[in-house]
């Protein structure tokens, strides 16, 4: 983000219609600081006191019922939110600098939801010690820092609001984020490289329990679903390009020729 001057510095401050809404976003950005790592270790089953596989729970039938009702909620805000007519009409309340506030706001508050009202179904399908047990967890942790570089590939602070409202309220200036279709860096193997982190991380675990199923296959669910309508509205947006980028670059893992063909060059 550009720096303030002394001048907008001294504005901002004497301004509380600038000033609040830039503070409200970046108390949102701060927010979702912390939910994001907390919502992936609890999806890995790391160091929290409840996780996706420990916790008080009930039976596993009444358990699965309320973890699948949980999942339904986050699909559809995350992706009914994401929506272009959704866009539209929360500008309608909200000024457009922190409509990606808003969302994100969403976004965090659903996720602590189900973190908090998780029920785990603790019966485990594998437990892998050794070095398989050493691969899984590692495949875990890629996940995770997978997940933190594709946002920074994609703007990360546009991403998570805070650039739209900085340059609204505090520098007054024109939002420069450019709308072009990314292709470089990791995006040069998969398209949509948070999502691949993100199934990474739902997947690799040394132990696995039927609450670790059931949270791995209905967010996956909701990749697939989400990915599918999010490339109809890049297909909108960018028309041909997209297409000849998508018949080119797989969309989640990246094919053997594509790794290794590009190194041997």
């Amino acid at each position: 983000m550009d720096l303030m001057s002394p001048q907008q510095v001294r504005g901002v401050v004497t301004s509380p219609s600038r000033l609040v809404p830039f503070l409200f976003s970046f108390a949102v950005y701060g927010f979702a600081g912390i939910t994001v790592p907390l919502m992936l270790l609890f999806a890995g089953g790391w160091w929290l006191p409840k996780t996706v596989d420990k916790g008080p729970h009930l039976s596993a039938v009444p358990a699965i019922a309320i973890d699948l009702v949980l999942l339904a909620l986050f699909a559809l805000q995350h992706s009914g939110m994401a929506r272009p007519s959704f866009k539209a009409f929360i500008t309608r309340w909200v000024p457009e600098a922190l409509e990606r506030t808003v969302y994100i706001i969403g976004v965090c508050l659903v996720m602590w939801v189900i973190m908090l009202a998780w029920q785990p179904v603790p019966q485990v399908l594998w437990s892998a010690d050794g070095a398989l047990g050493v691969v899984l967890d590692t495949g875990f942790w890629i996940g995770f820092v997978l997940v933190y570089a594709a946002t920074l590939l994609l703007n990360h602070f546009h991403l998570l609001g805070i650039s739209q409202a900085y340059r609204q309220y505090v520098i007054q200036v024109p939002d420069a984020t450019v709308d072009r279709l990314q292709v470089n860096g990791v995006y040069k193997l998969v398209r949509h490289p948070l999502m691949t982190g993100l199934l990474v991380s739902f997947w690799f675990a040394s132990e696995f329990t039927v609450g670790h199923l059931v949270w791995a296959l209905g967010l996956t669910g909701y990749i697939l679903l989400g990915t599918f309508l999010e490339e109809r509205d890049l297909i909108a947006r960018f028309g041909a390009s997209y297409r000849a980028y998508a018949a080119q670059v797989p969309a989640f893992f990246p094919s053997v020729r594509a790794v290794f063909g590009r190194s041997s060059r």
